[in-house]
């Protein structure tokens, strides 16, 4: 699943993203490409809105494509 986010300016901000998104039930792997704000998250049974509102309260909001 892949979101692409506002505010993520470096490997800290990127670091952060996957620490807050790593104990989300169902999350396997996050990789993050700071460049194009782009967020992949992998595992199973994944809710897009559970993950999008996680990412909005960890200060990255989901941004149009």
């Amino acid at each position: 699943m892949k979101f692409r986010v506002a505010n993520v300016k470096c490997d800290g901000c990127a670091a952060n993203i996957r620490d807050g998104l790593a104990n989300v039930e169902g999350v396997s792997q996050v990789s993050v490409d700071v460049a194009s704000g782009e967020v992949e998250v992998q595992g199973d049974t994944l809710a897009q809105d559970v993950l999008a509102a996680r990412l909005a309260a960890l200060g990255y909001p989901q941004v149009s494509r």
